[in-house]
């Protein structure tokens, strides 16, 4: 079933393309990598619908892992789909269907990945319990507009430097690790470990890659910091591995230097940079309950897709 089942997603894709041309076109190259991972995706088995013989419809979950304290399974962006004429009536049927299954083998957080130019399949899952949680959005390389990234009071402080390879990144650990404690506040509620020396770690990683630093300080002392690089469409971003796309992989600002221009102008540095390096679009994920940095990126990016969550009473 899967060369039927890449088709079916094929033709979701371009649909998507067509509301949000940033996204990759489907070149020989790109549309080989996607159909390797819907290939894929048929390996694990799951729910499929056929009509007169020809499949119509399916939806398959990874394997499952921990999240939020539960065990979770993905049905990934390239794991469903269904033909355009069947609208949106398989979608209850399928998801029935395989949630049924992933109950059954212990996993009560149920995640689906779907493209925001399929409304109707968007409207679906939230009738059957479903609520965004993460974001996938793009941007063009074009400048972010001047009056957001500094007012005349601040325009001192979003004063942006691009820290080297060779510069010692370990002096922003301390605040790559309130980061990482931000995320546990309402109505976040997400766990991450804010160990300093995680945020060592984290940040060699980055160096280590080749990624680019970008921070804003005052009186010496680091404000923002923004982290760009290769989108590598491993865990995020998995419709553009192989492709011109780079990425904001970490940003954070101290609540002070918040709605102050700073983070238009770290934006600006990541923009100015990838646009040097000959990459085509700037990507980022971040999780639609972000109320400080959620309004920031809807505002610079436009998004492409959305994973949505339903939770399962743990007693069935």
């Amino acid at each position: 079933m899967a060369p039927e089942g890449f088709g079916l997603f094929r033709d979701a894709y371009l649909r998507a393309r067509g509301e949000n041309p940033l996204l990759p076109p489907l070149t020989a190259e790109h549309e080989a990598r996607l159909q390797r991972r819907v290939e894929r995706a048929f390996g694990h088995g799951g729910v499929a619908a056929s009509r007169a013989g020809r499949l119509c419809g399916f939806m398959i979950a990874g394997p499952p892992f921990a999240y939020r304290g539960l065990v979770a399974a993905l049905v990934p962006e390239f794991g469903h789909a269904v033909a355009k004429e069947e609208g949106v009536s398989l979608y209850g049927p399928l998801y029935a269907a395989l949630g049924e299954r992933l109950v059954r083998n212990g996993a009560h957080l149920h995640l689906i990945g779907h493209f925001v130019a399929e409304r109707s399949t968007q409207r679906s899952l939230y009738d059957l319990g479903f609520g965004a949680v993460v974001s996938e959005t793009l941007r063009d390389l074009s400048d972010v507009p001047r009056a957001a990234v500094a007012t005349a009071d601040t325009s001192r402080l979003a004063r942006v430097e691009n820290v080297g390879p060779l510069a010692r990144w370990d002096v922003f650990a301390p605040l790559a690790a309130e980061h990482a404690a931000y995320y546990r506040a309402s109505p976040l509620f997400l766990s991450k470990d804010d160990a300093l020396e995680t945020a060592r770690a984290e940040l060699e990683e980055h160096r280590l890659a080749g990624d680019q630093l970008f921070v804003s300080r005052a009186h010496g002392e680091p404000l923002a910091y923004l982290v760009a690089g290769r989108c590598q469409g491993v865990s995020e971003g998995r419709l553009l591995a192989g492709t011109a796309t780079a990425q904001v992989r970490s940003a954070y600002a101290v609540p002070a230097a918040r709605r102050r221009g700073i983070g238009s102008a770290l934006l600006q540095g990541a923009v100015a940079w990838a646009r040097r390096e000959g990459f085509e679009r700037l990507f980022v994920e971040h999780e639609t309950a972000n109320l400080h940095g959620g309004p920031f990126w809807r505002r610079h990016f436009v998004p492409f897709l959305v994973f949505s969550m339903r939770y399962v009473d743990r007693s069935l």
